[in-house]
Parts: C-alpha cells; structure tokens; sequence
C-alpha cells in the first residue's frame, strides 16, 4: 500500500506536537484544592421535635427554607389611584388558636411572619421596569420615565390605615430593589441560554451579487488594435456553511457551569435581597407604631400637665398656693407641648419612610391600623436556632457557588491553551447572468485544529486569579457563618430580655398610675406639694415609654431572629 508524502508529514508533526502540549499542559495545570473545612449543606427541609409540658404527644416543627420567586411580571399603570386605594385588599389574618396541635410551624406562630396571601389585581399606581422581554429575543417599548409636575401630583390628600400583613403581600412586587434582583435573575438565566447555544453547531450564508465592466479588457483592445469583446460581467453567488465545534478541551462545559452557577447565585441572592426587604419593612413599620404610641404618651402627659396649672391657678386665686407652684407647673406644661411637637415630627418622618421603602403613590399618606402588642416568643433553644440558620443562610450558598465559579473559571483559563477542533462544510454556487452559462454548484467540508503551544505564562496567571478568588469565597464563607451565629445569639438574647422587660414596664406604668394619684390627693389634703405632683406625673410618662419600647424592642428582635434564619 502506498502512502503519500502529505500524510507522512502530518504524522511528524503530530507525533511533534503532542509531547510539547502535554509538558505544557503539565506546566500549566494547577491542582486546586478542595475546601473541606465546613461541611455544613443546605437542607430544604429541617424537622425538630418538641415536646412541653401541657402536650403529652411532642409538636414536630416543620421549617421550610424559603424559595426565591423568580417569577417577574410587567405591573400596570392605574389611572384612578382613588379606586385603587379603595379597592387595596384587607388583611386576613388567621387565629392561631385553631391551629392543629399535633402540628405547627414556628413560622405561623407570629401573624407578620405567614401573611396569608390576597388575591388582588388592584395595585398602587406606578411605573414598574420590566424584567425581561416579553417576546424573547425582540426588545419591549421603552416605557415613559415620568416624574410629577405639578404640586398636585405629590401633595398628600389620601390617608390610607395598613396592616403589616398588607405591606408584607404588596413590599416584593413594588420594592426597586426586590424588582432589579428579579431583572438580574432573568439576566443570568438569559446567560446561562447564551452559553448553551455554543453546543449547537453555527449556520452562515451570503449571498453576493457584482456587475463590472472591465477597463483593462478595453484598454488590451486598444493597444493590440483587437476587436473589442465582452468587457462586462455580472456574477452572483451563494455561499451555505456549517461550523461545529467538536473539541475545545472543556472550554464550553466550564463556561455553561459558571453561568449555571452564576444564576444560582442570582436566586440566592434574590432570597436574600427579599429577607432584608422584608427585615427594613418591619423595621419601619414598628418605628410608624413606636411614633404613634409616643405621641398618645405625650398628649396625655399635656393633658396631665394643663390639669396641674389648672388646679395649681386654682389654689393660687384661693389663697392655698404660691406663684412658684403655678410657675413649676407652667414650666412642665411647656415641656410636654415640646415632645408632643418632637413626637408629632418623628411620625411624619416615620410614615414618609415607610411610603418611600413601597414606592407607593405619591399621594397617599400611609398609616399603621395594628395595635400594639407583642407576637408570640420564638420556640426553638439557641443551639437548634443556629443550626437553622447556618443551613438556611443564601449568604453561605453565595459563597459555596462564588467558589466553584472561580474554580470553573480556572478550568476555562487551562482549556485556552488546549487542542480547538471543528469540523465545518460549505455548499456554493455561481452563476453569470451575461454568458447564460448556467449555475454552477460546489461544495467544501473539512476540519481544523488550533492550538496554542504558549501564551507567555497568562493561562497560568488567569488560574492564579481565580485561585485567589476561590480562597477569598472560602473565608467570606467562613465569616458569613460566624455573623449568622452572631445574629441569631445577638437577637435571641435581645428578645429574651425585651420579653422580660415587658411584664416590669407594665407593673412600673401600673404603679406609677397610683402614685400621680396619692400624689394629687396629698396635694389637695395640704400634706403634698406640686414638686411631687409634677415628678409623678414625669415618672408616669417614662414608666409608659418604657412599656412601648420594650413591646417594640421585643417585636423588632424577634423580627431580626426570623431573619437570621431566612424566615421572615
């Protein structure tokens, strides 16, 4: 058999090639080392048993991790914001005392933690940015960027009361930052499609179509004293070719993984994004109630006060007190109108906030319709909590899926300077209008190889990067752990104490009622003075400020431990 010298000349160089690329491969190839010092994973699902003393059979608490919503829908423009704010649905809010016994979620244990859900297609009027093309591949119109123009359009003439649970249904689907973490899910997703679609092999045409007439042919006519002959010509052609990528060393494998990778980043980090949404709603709106108890407070220690200068005025024009009583209560009384003022100002603040986290109407005056009262105490010990939290946490899955992207990103890095092998075809015909000469049909297919015998070194600084960043993932995880230990032992602690401080503000407002009340009734027997009228009257309102804030306090930490666990 006879072999020709083309293809012995190939072997060669092969058999060259192969030994320098795999001592450059070994060169290059770093091994990178696993991260095995935390083992925690997430669970989707933690069952703990508890029993109490009144339950003979123990409760199995079911916790369930949250999921992100992916799912991101274009909002509409009402017209009539007065239909809408009349049309906002209401609160329906389950008692929880007809739960089962046998079975509880320690979620539903407070009313602001599991909304129940209302079905509504009235919706605050504003202008929501699409998350991604409705038809995909097209663009959507671009939607009218407006900002008011006229002080009607800003000044508050709707007082619209809101529970919690309204809040917490409508705060996802009008939050900027809740709407732009859904825009960058669609993102990664639509990345993810792109970097999928270099499986699939690439289809190119051209067509071409000339008309020339020759001034050379001409000038070779003249010259040569010929006759002159066809100088024009008016070809068209057609070229169909296919390219596939059959080996590329795992370049595309490790670029869909980190796209894979990068939008489940993207979900976690939307869980994330919506538990600290939710956590700065319950915020605000716990500081909007904290207002307004301060300013029933204040307005009730005026009115203690007015009475005071009253019966202080009174005594004076009978001749059983002194000018120095009615100044003291005078003095009292214009320091209560001052922290009225103060309160009043704090509760304009606090309402304004809250609209501005919803992004809600411009018009509408938010006010807070739940009562004060504290929620139910969190059932779990502080060791079950922190586990919970550690395998809840999207922070700690940001960091396991950082680190894998940065490994990925190393593969891609080596496969650069590995072996590139496509195969591709070409179908073409021409054809000369002018020479009716018919249409002529070809075709071509083949294949290539690349290869990248050295890069000067920077496959292997790519690796050293993203080695970088892959010990950098590892230490944030580990950082990330220790704070979600520390928020969950920050709040248990909190609530624990605000718990008990709520029963000893109560007694103290309780006692410190009485004691205005002897203090009066000294006063006016002759046995009392109006120093101690006004120093009981002081206590009375500090004793009820105390009670407010360790309801708030309470309920904040509680808040703050639903989020420490990716409950809220």
């Amino acid at each position: 058999m006879r072999i020709s010298s083309s293809w012995l000349t190939l072997g060669a160089s092969l058999s060259l090639l192969i030994p320098a690329w795999t001592a450059n491969a070994q060169e290059f190839t770093m091994p990178l080392k696993p991260y095995t010092k935390v083992v925690l994973e997430p669970d989707n699902t933690v069952k703990i048993t508890l029993s109490e003393p009144e339950v003979n059979n123990p409760k199995t608490v079911e916790i369930l991790k949250p999921n992100p919503e992916l799912v991101s829908n274009q909002q509409s423009i009402l017209q009539d914001i007065q239909v809408m704010i009349s049309a906002l649905p209401k609160a329906n809010i389950s008692d929880s005392s007809k739960l089962p016994a046998s079975e509880t979620t320690i979620f539903q244990d407070s009313q602001r933690s599991q909304p129940e859900k209302v079905s509504s297609s009235t919706e605050p009027a504003r202008v929501i940015p699409s998350a991604a093309a409705s038809t995909s591949g097209q663009l959507d119109p671009a939607q009218t960027l407006v900002v008011p123009t006229t002080p009607s359009q800003v000044r508050l003439d709707i007082t619209k009361p809101v529970t919690l649970a309204e809040i917490l249904d409508l705060v996802e689907k009008t939050n900027s930052d809740a709407i732009r973490a859904r825009i960058a899910v669609d993102r990664a997703r639509a990345v993810l499609q792109e970097n999928e679609a270099g499986r699939s092999p690439t289809v190119t045409g051209t067509v071409q179509y000339s008309y020339s007439d020759s001034a050379q042919a001409r000038l070779n006519s003249i010259n040569n004293n010929t006759p002159l002959g066809k100088t024009t010509s008016n070809p068209l052609t057609g070229t169909i070719g296919v390219d596939y990528n059959v080996f590329d060393s795992g370049a595309k494998e490790a670029a869909i993984r980190i796209a894979e990778n990068n939008l489940r980043i993207a979900e976690a980090d939307l869980s994330r994004i919506r538990q600290n949404i939710r956590l700065s709603i319950v915020t605000a709106y716990y500081n909007l109630q904290n207002t307004d108890e301060t300013i029933r407070i204040q307005r009730k220690a005026v009115e203690n006060a007015e009475r005071s200068l009253k019966d202080t005025k009174a005594r004076e024009r009978a001749g059983v007190g002194t000018k120095f009583d009615v100044l003291q209560s005078e003095v009292q009384l214009a320091n209560a109108k001052q922290d009225l003022l103060n309160a009043e100002a704090a509760q304009l603040v606090a309402r304004r906030e809250l609209s501005r986290q919803l992004n809600y109407p411009a018009i509408v005056e938010i006010t807070a319709a739940d009562k004060i009262m504290p929620v139910p105490e969190w059932k779990l010990p502080v060791e079950e909590t922190i586990l919970l939290a550690v395998r809840n946490r999207a922070e700690l899955d940001i960091r396991k899926l950082e680190r894998e992207v940065a490994r990925d990103r190393a593969t891609s890095s080596l496969a650069k300077i590995g072996p590139q092998v496509n195969l591709f075809g070409n179908f073409n015909t021409a054809a000369e209008f002018t020479s009716g000469s018919g249409v002529g049909v070809g075709y071509q297919v083949g294949a290539t190889l690349n290869w990248n015998l050295y890069d000067g070194g920077k496959a292997v600084a790519q690796v050293d990067q993203f080695k970088a960043d892959q010990a950098i993932a590892e230490a944030r995880f580990e950082q990330d752990a220790r704070q979600a230990r520390y928020d969950v032992e920050e709040s248990y602690i909190n609530q624990r104490s605000r718990l008990k401080q709520i029963d000893t503000a109560t007694k103290a407002v309780q006692q410190a009622e009485e004691a205005l009340r002897l203090a009066r009734l000294r006063l006016d027997a002759g046995v009392g003075t109006q120093l101690e009228v006004i120093t009981a009257e002081a206590a009375l309102t500090t004793a009820d400020v105390n009670r407010v804030q360790a309801i708030i306090g309470y309920n904040q930490s509680r808040a703050n431990l639903e989020r420490a666990v990716s409950g809220l």
